[in-house]
């Protein structure tokens, strides 16, 4: 039934996973998402509610036809996100009336973690994806300038792009690092799940997760002007991707190690407890 909820959503989203330049994380979200159900399900078996026919026939009667329209709309145009965020708004909203009815309230906040699972394959609305990337755009092209100036190169910003004397390196919205801020976003989700943080916890993780997303893009975009600027074109080209997975592995060693750090801390002080007893 969970999968049957978030199909229509996921289904929908899949174009952008397939085309889009910043969702390709997104086909890994549903088997994700269904096994720390599973999982979960598997420690609370309350979760898991005894749902008459009569029950089941009027909830089908309504959602189904909900659901049919969202997929003619998204059908008639495959990036229009608005089918596809109310689709998932409608599995969010069901999914959780089934917990909270099923377990209680408590049964309700023990999907959190999921749910934003979830949500994160969806595409975000456009407007606020354009401010986002304008903004860190913005950021990186910033802290590069400055650190070429305290290191005694007068570069200018000119819009998207720094230059040095003759020279010019393009910041464009793949370099702003929305890649990485948005599937580690994600991957705070399902490590709060797999980790069992509580909520504060959850929060630190996904700070620092934007956090050092930022920080190492910021060092890659400067190490390609400076590769541009000193050693030319060609240079420049060999070493993108190279930097770019470089960058990926840095961030994904410095997140997995701080929600180690996070989930470790309760056994620890569980320990420390029992030792002075």
């Amino acid at each position: 039934m969970l999968a049957a909820l978030w199909f229509p959503a996921m289904m929908a989203a899949s174009h952008e996973w397939r085309h889009g330049e910043y969702y390709a994380y997104g086909w890994m979200v549903p088997p994700a998402a269904l096994w720390l159900t599973a999982r979960r399900w598997r420690e609370q078996p309350s979760l898991v509610p005894g749902v008459g026919m009569k029950p089941l026939v009027f909830w089908l009667a309504i959602l189904a036809p909900w659901f049919l329209v969202l997929r003619m709309l998204g059908h008639v145009d495959p990036l229009w996100r608005l089918p596809m965020l109310l689709s998932g708004a409608t599995a969010l909203v069901a999914s959780h009336v089934w917990a909270c009815g099923s377990a209680g309230w408590r049964g309700c906040t023990t999907m959190a973690w999921i749910t934003l699972l979830w949500l994160s394959a969806l595409p975000w609305p456009s407007v606020l994806e354009t401010r986002i990337i304008e903004f860190l755009t913005g950021a990186v092209i910033a802290l590069a300038a400055d650190w070429f100036q305290l290191a005694g190169h007068p570069v200018e910003v000119m819009g998207d792009r720094l230059r040095l004397h003759e020279m010019t390196v393009a910041v464009t919205d793949g370099c702003s690092g929305i890649r990485s801020f948005q599937s580690f976003i994600m991957a705070t989700w399902f490590f709060a799940e797999l980790q069992r943080l509580r909520v504060e916890r959850a929060l630190m993780l996904l700070v620092f997760a934007c956090g050092v997303a930022f920080l190492v893009n910021s060092c890659r975009a400067c190490a390609l002007a400076w590769i541009r600027f000193e050693h030319g074109e060609a240079a420049f080209h060999r070493a993108h991707d190279w930097l770019g997975l470089a960058a990926f592995i840095v961030s994904a060693g410095l997140f997995y190690w701080f929600s180690g750090v996070l989930a470790a801390k309760p056994g620890l002080k569980t320990v420390r407890t029992l030792q002075s007893r």
